[in-house]
Order: C-alpha cells, then structure tokens, then sequence
C-alpha cells in the first residue's frame, strides 16, 4: 500500500525516474540525439556530434524534473483536501474582497482546496495558494516604454465566509511588520487605512495593523482580546489577517506545502473566525450595538476542476 503524502515532495524521486524512464523521454532522447549527431556530421563540426546528444539528454533530464515537482505537489493538495472533505481544483480565482485578494495586477489561485472547512465553528471556504504580479512600465531615457516586468509573489491563504460580521467590521488588516519575513511585499497601500496600536510589545514588534478609514477603532480593538493578542506574537506561523465585507482572510506570506504547517493555518483560521463571530454576537445583542450596512460579496470562485 502506497503511504499517503505528507507534503508536496513526497514521491518526486519515484515520480521523476518513472518519467525519465517513460517511453516518450526514451524516444525523444534517442531522435534528438541522433538527429544531433548527424546535423553535426553533415556541418563536420564535432563539437555539435559530441555536445549535441548531451544537450538532448539534459533536455530531459529538466523536463522530468519539473513534471515530476508538479506532480508530486498535485498529488499532495488533491490527497490533502480529500482527507478534508474538501474539493481540490489545480487553479482558480476568488472574488476581490479583501485588499490581499485584490493584490497586484494580475491574480490567480493555485491549489484550491474548498468547501465546509472541518472543525468548530462551521466555516464555509477554502485553503490554498494565492499568487499575484506586480507589473511596472519600463522606459528609456527619452520616456519611452520599452516594456513591462512582472514580479511575482505567492502566500499561502485560508478564506471564510462571515456573512455576520458585515455590518460591524468594515475593515481590519494585520500584517506582518515588513522585514519580519524579507520577501513580504506591500498590497495595502492602494487601500485608504490608518495605523492603530496595541499595547504589546512583542505583538508591535511582529505586526502591524491598520483600520479602513469607515472602521470604528473600539471595534477593532475589542475584536483583539489580550488573550488573542498574545496568542498571535507567540504563533509560530506569525499569520496575518483580513476581514471586510463579510470575508475573512488568514494568510502566511510563504507557501506552505506541508500537512502540518496546513493544519496550523486552518486551527488559527478557526480560532479568529470564532472570535470575529463572538465580536458579532455580542455586539448585536446589545441593544446600543449599530454598525454601517455593506453589501455583501459572497464568496465565489471560477472554477476549473481537476482533470
């Protein structure tokens, strides 16, 4: 019996001999090189005959890597979500509710693991991989365009859908102060916040969180119990969070392809979704509790299933 996967390099070594192996690398090395060889020999040039083949077997070499990389991984998700109870789909794109999943100009989802998220309290979303790029306008020295250059970014994101929390909060980012992780790039500055503090050193000292310019400040911060508050500076994933418009976001800006790393994000994305709902509720039976309406995006992705 084949162990199941613990992460998204489980099986690659066997996957990237099967591949080497197959018969259309066999083949294809065998043509190229020979093909190779003679153009080599109809030019009398030996380095072509001798470096030629070589160049044909290292083309397959890579080309059996990469396959086998992305299997593997494939793999690993599609076992991981099905263990969830989850749906698995290998790329797919969520709705812009949140400034993280509007980031960049261009976005898509990889890994898309989605559904009734498993624990307490019940959770409608999904887990996975958001990647983005950021394109700038490169120019001459006599301003003209010369082209465009994309730099890409992927973290790792656990959305849930908190139709409750509409009306009360309209705006809360905590993001990892840059620097934390090096490659951390900045998404939020297209979006209109202001920075608040919280009296923890070390929680100031790992993040940063910012409020939109409609969010009550009391509200965010009895959103941020002293129990969470400490929770959050000793969380070993150091995760970050969005929640507007009914949507919360729990994101770690690295890809995790690992089960427990994945199960981590998921119990922390349970852990503040609870506190967002409780924040909710007790709000709204109080009879003073009044917020600002907001038109719900729900939560919806362009699917494209496994094949």
């Amino acid at each position: 019996m084949t162990a199941s996967p613990t992460n998204a390099d489980s099986g690659q070594r066997e996957l990237f001999r099967a591949y080497l192996k197959s018969r259309p690398a066999v083949y294809f090395a065998a043509l190229a090189s020979a093909g190779a060889f003679v153009w080599g020999a109809s030019k009398q040039d030996v380095l072509i005959m001798a470096l030629g083949p070589l160049a044909a077997l290292a083309l397959v070499v890579v080309v059996a890597a990469v396959a086998a990389d992305r299997s593997a991984a494939t793999n690993f998700f599609h076992h991981y979500a099905r263990s969830l109870g989850l749906v698995y789909w290998p790329r797919s794109s969520l709705l812009a509710m949140t400034p993280l999943l509007g980031a960049g100009d261009k976005r898509w989802i990889e890994h898309w693991m989605q559904g009734g998220l498993p624990g307490e309290p019940p959770l409608v979303g999904g887990i996975g991989q958001l990647v983005w790029e950021e394109r700038e306008e490169g120019r001459r020295d006599d301003s003209l365009t010369i082209g465009r250059a994309a730099a890409r970014h992927r973290v790792t994101i656990c959305v849930a859908d908190l139709e409750p929390s509409i009306r009360r909060f309209h705006g809360v980012f905590l993001h990892p102060r840059r620097g934390l992780i090096a490659s951390t790039p900045d998404w939020i500055g297209r979006t209109h916040t202001r920075s608040i503090q919280v009296e923890s050193t070390a929680f100031s000292q790992r993040y940063e969180l910012l409020v939109a310019d409609d969010q009550d400040e009391i509200v965010a911060r009895q959103l941020l119990s002293p129990s969470l508050v400490v929770w959050l500076a000793e969380h070993p994933l150091a995760p970050g969070f969005e929640i507007r418009a009914g949507t919360l976001v729990v994101f770690v800006a690295r890809p995790l392809a690992d089960e427990g790393n994945l199960t981590y994000l998921l119990d922390a994305t349970r852990r503040l979704a609870a506190r967002v709902l409780a924040e909710t509720r007790e709000a709204a039976a109080r009879p003073a509790a009044s917020g600002g309406s907001s038109r719900l995006g729900r939560l919806r992705t362009d699917r494209i299933p496994a094949p």
